[in-house]
């Protein structure tokens, strides 16, 4: 702990506790605050968003307003097969075939993927998974150091106070006894002169008397 000066003691001072002093102390905190400078959200030193779970531009769009606003369906007629009256003309069957076949390509791939996730997805989500307990290990471990250091800073901090305190205490104790010692010591000074002063003039009264007894003589 270093041992500059030191014009405040909060661990060991008691003002505080004082209403009118908690308030004065509280105000200053304030007008401090108050001409500090604030950070903007952009600003340069501050370190960049990470997004953790990245979403696609489709999931975003689902997710738009949430949680303020419900979230929007998956619009299922994209995906319904095409409905074709009897009365219609080649150009509709065409254009029906067609919608067929792309609802058709559409549901193999999503097949395809989904037999891919089958296959795969377990064990991707299980190293994901682990990867996540590694780091969220490692953070903890750092969060339990980082508190373990706070800790140790307020307690050495309140250890030193205490001694710088109590150290204070007993200086100020010196003092006092010691300008106490000061006052009583002129005091009796002071009534040493007035003593010595009565004396001289008793002195003078005596002389004057002799001097009186001899001349009668």
């Amino acid at each position: 702990m270093s041992s500059s000066h030191i014009d405040a003691l909060p661990c060991y001072d008691k003002q505080l506790d004082e209403p009118a002093r908690r308030a004065a102390a509280q105000a200053l905190i304030e007008a401090e605050l108050r001409q500090t400078a604030q950070v903007a959200e952009d600003d340069p030193r501050l370190p960049v968003d990470v997004e953790v779970f990245a979403k696609s531009a489709e999931l975003a769009d689902l997710l738009e307003g949430y949680p303020s606003k419900p979230i929007r369906g998956i619009d299922p007629s994209k995906y319904a097969p095409p409905n074709v009256d009897e009365a219609a003309d080649i150009e509709e069957l065409k254009e029906a075939e067609r919608r067929g076949r792309i609802g058709e390509a559409h549901m193999a791939v999503r097949l395809d993927n989904i037999n891919l996730q089958s296959t795969y997805g377990p064990n991707a989500w299980l190293v994901r998974n682990y990867q996540l307990n590694s780091q969220l290990t490692e953070l903890q471990a750092t969060l339990t150091g980082l508190k373990d250091e706070v800790t140790e800073v307020n307690r050495s901090r309140r250890v030193y106070q205490e001694e710088a305190g109590s150290h204070l205490s007993k200086l100020e104790t010196r003092w006092q006894r010691l300008v106490g010692s000061t006052v009583q010591l002129e005091m009796a000074c002071m009534a040493m002169e007035g003593e010595v002063r009565g004396l001289r003039n008793k002195e003078d009264e005596l002389r004057a008397e002799v001097e009186q007894l001899e001349a009668a003589q």
